[in-house]
């Protein structure tokens, strides 16, 4: 059952939830959704690759986790973590890196925006953020993002300059793997929707 009240921000900084990742009893690819909320773009994932790959779920909102967690408890291939995925996510990029296994996407789909100065270092994707997951991550693995605010995406996109020596960046204009949200599909009639992938520059 759906958590009937959920706080709809909540500050990441504040979480002190660690995860204790030993991985998957494979070495498929892995595709992590960081924000889940209820599953239904991670259903449309699983409905699509079955059990071709292994799946993560990030929801910090602890009903919202719970709720996952029911939700895909028969699913072998899938564990859904809480707390701050911007902290917890270096956890599974290291054990991944130690075992050759590839994450091969990463979505970050409509994230709190954040739009005070003072608290846009709560924001998922920020400068600490793509410094530190870079020593992790195979040059294959890429980096799905999308907002429905303009401002956070000329901000976002201020931020990959400053780090264009570990990325490029490329605007697309369509749903990734022909997958819409929840959240696309509800905001797609009311503007744009801004996209773009994240590839990592390494040799």
């Amino acid at each position: 059952m759906l958590p009937k009240r959920v706080r709809n921000h909540v500050n990441p900084l504040s979480s002190k939830v660690r995860i204790d990742f030993s991985g998957f009893k494979n070495d498929k690819n892995i595709i992590i959704d960081i924000g889940s909320y209820r599953g239904e773009f991670g259903e449309k994932l699983l409905n699509k690759f079955t059990d071709e790959k292994n799946f993560i779920f990030f929801e910090i909102r602890k009903p919202y986790q719970i709720f996952l967690e029911e939700k895909f408890k028969d699913r072998k291939n899938v564990q859904v973590f809480g707390g701050d995925a911007g902290v917890n996510i270096l956890n599974i990029l290291k054990h991944c890196n130690e075992k050759n296994i590839l994450i091969e996407k990463i979505f970050i789909n409509f994230p709190d925006p954040w739009f005070k100065k003072k608290h846009h270092k709560r924001r998922i994707l920020n400068e600490n953020f793509l410094k530190n997951i870079y020593d992790f991550l195979n040059k294959k693995t890429e980096i799905i993002w999308q907002t429905d605010q303009k401002k956070l995406y000329k901000e976002t996109l201020e931020i990959l300059k400053k780090n264009k020596n570990f990325y490029k960046h490329k605007r697309f204009f369509f749903a990734p793997l022909g997958i819409r949200t929840y959240w696309e599909n509800l905001k797609k009639e009311e503007g744009q929707i801004f996209f773009f992938r994240l590839k990592i520059l390494k040799k």
